[in-house]
This record gives C-alpha cells, sequence and structure tokens, in this order.
C-alpha cells in the first residue's frame, strides 16, 4: 500500500499533471477526471466555475482499456477496493507534494471531480485524515466503498450533482453517499437535474453559484 505521506521530489516528477498559475491571491483548485479523461478535459469546466484561479489537475495513473482512472475496477460497478486504497493515499500524497511545489494553500483548495474523480474525492474526504482540500465539487459521484468510521468533516463543505436518469448511479447509491457524509458532518448542497451520467449547463451553472457564495476571492 503507497505511503499516504507526501511523494518524494522524484516520484512526483512521475505525476502526470498540469498546473495553471493563474492569480495566486485566489484559493486553488484540484481537478479529477471522470474515466477516460485526462489533466486536460476538466480546465474549461473549471475557469467557468472560477475564472482566474490556479488550478492543479492530476491524472489518474490506472489505466483500463486505454482508459484513464483513478482505481481500479473488477467491472462496471464493481470496484477493487485494494487499488481504491492504495490509489486514494497516492493521489492525496501526490496533491500534498505538489501544492508544496507550487506554494498552493491546501486549507483554500476545492476538489472539483467529475465522476471516477468525484468518486476518489468523496472517498478521501471520508477516510484520509490529512485530506489536501476543504472544499469539494463532487459531479455525477457515487458510492463506492460504505465507510463505517468516517473522518470527522465539520466544517467540509461539498456540492453534489445528480442525475434522475442516471444509468450509472441508482438513487438508493447516491443516498448512501449522501448520508455516509451526512454521518461524518459534511456541510452538503445537492442539485438534482433530470439528466444522465453527464455534465449540464444547469449543474456548473448551480456549482458555480455555490462556490462564488463560499468564497471571498471569486
Amino acid at each position: 500500500m503507497t505511503n499516504s505521506q507526501p511523494l518524494s521530489p522524484f516520484d512526483l516528477d512521475q505525476v502526470r499533471h498540469l498546473f495553471i498559475s493563474g492569480d495566486r491571491k485566489r484559493s486553488p483548485l484540484v481537478l479529477l477526471h471522470g474515466t477516460g479523461g485526462d489533466e486536460t478535459t476538466l480546465i474549461e469546466v473549471a475557469q467557468f466555475l472560477a475564472p482566474d484561479h490556479p488550478i492543479l489537475a492530476i491524472r489518474g495513473r490506472v489505466v483500463e482499456n486505454g482508459y484513464y482512472r483513478y482505481f481500479k475496477r473488477q467491472a462496471v460497478g464493481v470496484f477493487d477496493l485494494v487499488s481504491l486504497a492504495e490509489e486514494t493515499q497516492w493521489l492525496v500524497a501526490a496533491i500534498t507534494g505538489l501544492a508544496e511545489r507550487y506554494q498552493l494553500n491546501v486549507a483554500d483548495m476545492t476538489a472539483v471531480g467529475f465522476s471516477n474523480g468525484a468518486n476518489i474525492a468523496v472517498h478521501a474526504l471520508l477516510t484520509q485524515p490529512q485530506v489536501p482540500f476543504q472544499q469539494v465539487m463532487a459531479l455525477h459521484a457515487m458510492q463506492v466503498a460504505a465507510i463505517t468510521a468516517p473522518q470527522n468533516l465539520d466544517g467540509t463543505l461539498v456540492f453534489l450533482s445528480y442525475g434522475t436518469q442516471d444509468p450509472l448511479i441508482s438513487p438508493q447509491n447516491f443516498a448512501a453517499m449522501r448520508d455516509n457524509l451526512l454521518q461524518a458532518g459534511a456541510d452538503l448542497s445537492i442539485f438534482q437535474t433530470d439528466g444522465s451520467h453527464n455534465l449540464t449547463n444547469a449543474e456548473l451553472q448551480a456549482a458555480q453559484t455555490w462556490f462564488k457564495a463560499q468564497r471571498r476571492d471569486v
């Protein structure tokens, strides 16, 4: 299992990522793509949500049939929990190390994840004692593992979006994830659409409004 301490400079050089400096007085975003995406996929989304904010986008290091992901799965909706634990710790270490390299304030950092990236962001919140972001926009996330003893998330702000016609995320699964976050003490905002497993203008506008309401530097 990987170490949750920051990666060494040599190891960090192996992390495929993209950094956009933006206005360094503003709070940074860390971008976590969906299956098949990479570190460039959510750049336009981030620039819509928070123009001119620093951006750190990290590519998942798992490859499934040529598609990048953040952790392995055995089938659609069936996850490799050993890989999930290892890759969550790796991601936390990578973000922490890269934030130090680029002199980003992790106390002000917001994670923006879609699908697989949203899943690992939520899982990191629930399981990691020193997660390097204090806010999360989890777009089309699902519960990948029930956490019976989650981390204390008092004061952690989470925006969730969910499509009622999403073929990958059942209402029961979304409710279980929501309840797990509430159990941990997270402050949740939920935006529901009648769409599928894709981003919509309405949810991005809702996410932008939520983000502006939390920040003084937008």
